[in-house]
């Protein structure tokens, strides 16, 4: 029941598309539309010899073809974000140019090798670019030259299509080649890289962190439940000897002990043009990192214990993590979330 009901739905859809007046903007949607009744059809040829071997059952359905009606739509779907390709590479600005890239790519993803959208691709891809430079963020310097060379080292191959991020290397290549070490100039001197980098876009940050010391508390607990003492032997008034358990209460007294302390680490950040010094992002990145560690003691009987405390006494007190450690924790992961952030900026 449901399989025809589906393909109803991709048909009605289909109609509409052939019937409306966009002629070349119809042709991506439907690519989309076959694409998924041959996705449905291959599940039906898939299940069919599954049902028949494990219930026996033979089902009666035959999946559509639709690979020649997608054979005429993938030129004609090329053929659309390849023009829209070229109208915005009539732009020069950098969006227009990315928009330009991001069609010849859907030209490419339709029929691969389409004219010459390769080439064209990878000319606006060059154009739409953003080249950004990071400069020495501000902090402290245990954390912030870490997170700083791993935030250049971070990009994916996703993120690299409209984005470059200038790396150590290439700048002491450029200090090194320019000369600029002898003349004193360093990376913190970062509008005279920038310049000489050809970065569209600056980079800086800075890093507030918060620590909170090692607190132990202890809270003491009364515990108390009836168990059976001992056994008795008694005979009943049938002359049969039997045995029966006395209760009793036993009690002991618990030490609660619960270790933590913690840190944060707030990056906020700020993405100026290279040229006119103007705002264009900006932002935070915050991480906490927290450590609890709890155990306990008793004195008196340990059968007086709930299940939760005979779990905490079999527990010893370990060291809790230092400043340091607790800092480099975060340091570790705050470059991804960061890197991942900042292509979120260039990917729109």
């Amino acid at each position: 029941m449901a399989y025809p009901q589906a393909v109803k739905y991709h048909q009605q859809r289909i109609n509409r598309l052939k019937n409306s007046n966009e002629d070349k903007e119809k042709w991506p949607q439907l690519v989309d539309e076959y694409e998924a009744l041959i996705r449905l059809g291959s599940e039906i040829n898939r299940l069919r010899p599954v049902l028949l071997s494990a219930v026996n059952y033979n089902l009666i359905l035959t999946a559509g073809d639709y690979t020649a009606e997608l054979a005429e739509a993938k030129p004609r779907a090329a053929d659309y974000h390849y023009t829209k390709g070229m109208d915005y590479r009539e732009d020069i600005t950098k969006q227009s140019q990315k928009q330009a890239a991001i069609n010849f790519k859907l030209a490419l993803k339709y029929v691969p090798g389409y004219m010459n959208a390769q080439e064209l691709y990878e000319e606006t891809k060059a154009a739409a670019t953003f080249t950004l430079l990071i400069r020495p963020f501000d902090g402290p310097q245990s954390i912030t030259g870490f997170i700083r060379n791993q935030m250049m080292m971070q990009q994916t191959t996703a993120s690299k299509e409209f984005l470059r991020i200038i790396t150590r290397d290439q700048l002491r290549t450029i200090l090194n080649e320019q000369g600029l070490v002898q003349a004193g100039i360093t990376e913190n001197n970062y509008m005279e890289i920038g310049k000489l980098s050809g970065a569209d876009h600056i980079l800086s940050a800075t890093i507030v962190t918060t620590y909170r010391p090692v607190e132990i508390i202890n809270n003491e607990i009364s515990q108390e439940r009836e168990v059976t003492v001992r056994k008795e032997s008694y005979v009943d008034s049938a002359g049969i000897k039997r045995t029966k358990n006395i209760k009793g209460k036993v009690k002991a007294k618990v030490k609660h002990f619960k270790k933590s302390t913690g840190a944060t680490l707030n990056l906020s950040y700020q993405i100026m043009g290279a040229n006119s010094g103007e705002m264009v992002f900006y932002g935070t990145v915050k991480k906490r990192e927290n450590f609890l560690h709890e155990w306990a003691t008793f004195k008196g009987d340990d059968r007086a214990l709930s299940d939760y405390y005979k779990r905490l006494v079999k527990r010893q007190e370990v060291f809790a993590p230092s400043k340091g450690d607790l800092y480099m924790k975060m340091a570790r992961v705050v470059p991804h979330q960061f890197h991942n952030k900042i292509y979120q900026h260039y990917s729109n």
